[in-house]
C-alpha cells in the first residue's frame, strides 16, 4: 500500500511541476508578446510623426 501511495504522490508532484512550468512559460510568452506589440505600436507612431 505504501509503495503505491508513493507512486501516486510522485506522479502528482511531477504533474504539478510540469503544469507550473507550462503556466510560467506561457505567462512569459504572453508578456513578451505584449511588449513586442507595444514596441511595434510605438515604432509605428514614430513613423507617423515623421511622415506628418
Amino acid at each position: 500500500m505504501v509503495n503505491s501511495n508513493r507512486k501516486v504522490i510522485a506522479t502528482a508532484l511531477s504533474t504539478a511541476l510540469v503544469v507550473s512550468i507550462l503556466v510560467t512559460g506561457s505567462t512569459v510568452y504572453t508578456q513578451n508578446q505584449t511588449s513586442l506589440e507595444l514596441a511595434k505600436t510605438a515604432g509605428d507612431k514614430k513613423v507617423e510623426v515623421i511622415k506628418a
